[in-house]
């Protein structure tokens, strides 16, 4: 091709047809600007098309961390629930209000007792790495951000630094010299009932823990309101294409 254009060229220099090969010249530039635009073009489709692909397949591997997440907080909520109904029995049973006497020590053994959340991060570790850019929908990226960077953390603050600090500095040191565990699993009693029923402090402590546990179902209830909501958005997103 670029032979026969020389050819052209050529022919009309030698027959004196300077202004038609000026012309001709003018407009072969124009075609290669064109073949240039067409190629880029072409070129930013391709890349397009690879980013989209890239950003479904992350997508994808994102829903399936947050189903995982999912169950551990679905795991947490039913723990922690079963934490707090054991305080309130306990506390119940010391101010001699009737409860089942065959689930007295269960109630007992699970007077301590704290959650961790562990999440699954490995898509969003990649997206950071990729750049957070690669999620098209403006939306979608602000709600992944904020599940991560935010809801996700607080989690931990709260388990942790909050929920874990009071069972070891205020629970557990109260226990320790009034409740005696049994050789079951989750199977404890007070050592001296009598004593225990006039401990106004240790029913303080344990209407202290019943606070804290409903308070981290709530914020937990919250988290995983807020993770299906993600998923859904999501799944609309992978559907779009």
């Amino acid at each position: 091709m670029i032979k026969f254009f020389r050819k052209i060229r050529q022919k009309l220099l030698t027959e004196n047809k300077f202004s038609k090969y000026l012309l001709y010249a003018f407009g072969e530039i124009i075609l290669v600007v064109i073949g240039i635009l067409i190629a880029i073009q072409l070129n930013n489709i391709n890349n397009a098309k690879t980013e989209k692909n890239q950003e479904l397949t992350l997508l994808s591997e994102m829903a399936k961390n947050l189903e995982l997440d999912l169950i551990d907080i679905e795991w947490n909520i039913e723990r922690n629930t079963t934490l707090a109904q054991s305080n309130e029995n306990v506390l119940k049973h010391l101010n001699e209000e009737v409860i089942e006497n065959d689930s007295l020590n269960f109630y007992y053994g699970n007077i301590l007792g704290n959650t961790a959340f562990v999440k699954n991060t490995s898509a969003y570790d990649n997206l950071k790495s990729i750049g957070l850019n690669l999620i098209s929908n403006d939306s979608l990226r602000q709600q992944i951000t904020r599940v991560y960077s935010e809801k996700y953390p607080y989690m931990h603050q709260i388990e942790i630094s909050y929920d874990q600090e009071i069972q070891l500095t205020h629970i557990y040191p109260q226990l320790i010299s009034k409740i005696k565990n049994s050789t079951s699993t989750e199977s404890a009693f007070p050592i001296d009932l009598g004593e225990l029923k006039k401990d106004n402090q240790f029913k303080e402590i344990l209407n202290q823990n019943i606070g804290v546990k409903k308070f981290i179902i709530y914020k937990q209830n919250e988290l995983r309101e807020t993770i299906n909501q993600l998923i859904s958005s999501i799944n609309k997103e992978i559907t779009k294409g």
